[in-house]
């Protein structure tokens, strides 16, 4: 697949039939804050022109595109200048012009964000549309909304058709469903209507994928997402269990979001409880401070809290609505419509609004997260039993002191990890009485070798709570 990389931006022209597109410009995110990939497919061979700029004057670049493939598909990644900041773009194909607008990533230490989620767009694509209709007008109305789409999954009944892709997903009749492609970078998690997850990866190209691995993750601002693939694998010791925990553990991230398909905790009238999740997930949710976790496969609105972590099912962004059912365990709230959901990050709070296809909000609630960024010791052992502090400053060789304050006897794991989230080094294993402790890392492995110039992560771990902080080491 080709990806040039280039200084970017994007805008927005209406959606009609066209002579030469199959599927309009839409975009997926990358990871990647400043990256806006763009994406769309022809009815044959052509060379593509997108142009780009921060106004319709499409005025800081234009480039020639080649398709990738055998399907007339094309990709164009675009380096922003700026975080933050709205861009415009136009592909040209022959007579066709399309284009769109995106707003790029926020900074790594931003405090406030806002997205939209849902779930199960399939079958309906009319119904997609009018869901897709309250999100324009959510985000043209603050366009601080024009950032990130999260799917849980089900996009269209029979993801191995291709006819269901261009009649469900990608219909130009449909301008709604257009416009929020063209506008809004698109997340998706693999749910079972997928099938074989080949065209659901030939259509959302993400970089994350490794062989048919369709699980990964990825940070915006203040938040940290893991979207977790059900139809592999994911028990105690399972390669992409493993994952999982090592991803939680070493995010230091103050929200964290897990997105996936089939819930854990919902009302019933659709499918029963996934007990994988019960099972395996909410524990590492439970340790790690998960904050959320997005699913659907059931067709309506559902919220669950669980041990503090909240289940929210969002299957009603097309598909055939399931009525759900009372009396389910931990469900607080329930709505039988077509909907989608809105959260709304600002620094320790968060605020959660669902909204059904009419505008009408459907359920609303607020989260206070007290344990944002790095307090002092004095601060935090009031409420936390084990207190990592900052490590001394880089550089530290041939060492560096990792204390932490224990405010009652406990056994605890002091661990260092990598980026990717592979463990480095484990510093000590045992009971510890309470007070002060502090141990040396001297920037080797397990093995005693030296270990290369980086970010890595010291991660501190009791039975019932984990603190983890960066550190930077250069040789």
């Amino acid at each position: 697949m080709q990806k040039v990389i280039f200084l970017l931006t994007m805008a927005v022209l209406g959606y009609s039939q066209t002579e030469n597109f199959r599927k309009a410009p839409y975009l997926i995110y990358t990871g990647i804050g400043m990256e806006i990939s763009v994406n769309w497919q022809l009815k044959d061979s052509m060379m593509c022109q997108i142009e780009w700029g921060d106004d319709n004057s499409y005025s800081m670049g234009k480039i020639q595109v080649a398709q990738y493939g055998d399907d007339h598909q094309f990709q164009y990644v675009i380096l922003a200048p700026q975080y933050e900041k709205k861009y415009y773009y136009r592909v040209i194909a022959g007579n066709d012009t399309i284009g769109g607008s995106a707003t790029t990533g926020p900074l790594s230490d931003a405090l406030n964000i806002k997205f939209f989620f849902y779930g199960d767009t399939r079958t309906y694509p009319s119904k997609h549309n009018s869901v897709a209709a309250q999100i324009i007008v959510k985000y043209q109305a603050d366009s601080s909304r024009q950032t990130i789409l999260i799917s849980s999954g089900d996009l269209v009944q029979n993801g191995d058709s291709e006819a269901h892709w261009d009649t469900q997903f990608f219909d130009p009749s449909y301008k709604n469903i257009q416009q929020i492609l063209s506008e809004l970078q698109y997340i998706a998690s693999m749910g079972n209507h997928e099938g074989s997850g080949v065209l659901f990866k030939k259509y959302f190209p993400y970089p994350f994928y490794s062989a048919d691995r369709y699980y990964w993750s990825f940070d915006y601002g203040p938040a940290h997402f893991a979207v977790i693939d059900q139809y592999t694998s994911y028990g105690t010791g399972s390669e992409q269990y493993q994952w999982l925990e090592n991803d939680l553990s070493t995010s230091d991230k103050t929200w964290k979001f897990i997105v996936l398909h089939e819930p854990g905790w919902s009302a019933g009238g659709g499918h029963e409880n996934n007990t994988n999740v019960q099972n395996y997930i909410q524990p590492l949710c439970e340790q790690y401070g998960v904050t959320m976790v997005i699913a659907g496969h059931n067709h309506y609105y559902a919220r669950a809290l669980v041990n503090g972590v909240y289940h929210i099912t969002t299957g009603g962004g097309g598909a055939p609505l399931h009525w759900p059912e009372s009396g389910h365990p931990n469900v607080q709230k329930t709505s039988f419509s077509h909907h989608f959901c809105e959260v709304n990050i600002r620094g320790d709070s968060l605020d959660f609004t669902a909204i059904n296809n009419s505008g009408t909000v459907i359920d609303e609630f607020s989260v206070e997260n007290s344990q944002t960024g790095i307090r002092d010791a004095e601060s935090r052992i009031s409420d936390r039993h084990i207190i990592l502090l900052a490590p001394t400053p880089n550089p530290f060789n041939p060492g560096t002191d990792i204390q932490f304050i224990l405010a009652v006897s406990t056994e605890i794991e002091l661990s260092i990890f990598d980026i990717t989230g592979k463990k480095v080094n484990t510093l000590v294993r045992k009971l510890l009485p309470a007070g002060e402790h502090q141990y040396r890392w001297n920037s080797t492995d397990d093995r005693g070798g030296s270990v290369s110039s980086g970010i890595y992560i010291v991660f501190l771990r009791s039975q019932n709570e984990t603190s983890s902080q960066k550190i930077v080491f250069l040789k």
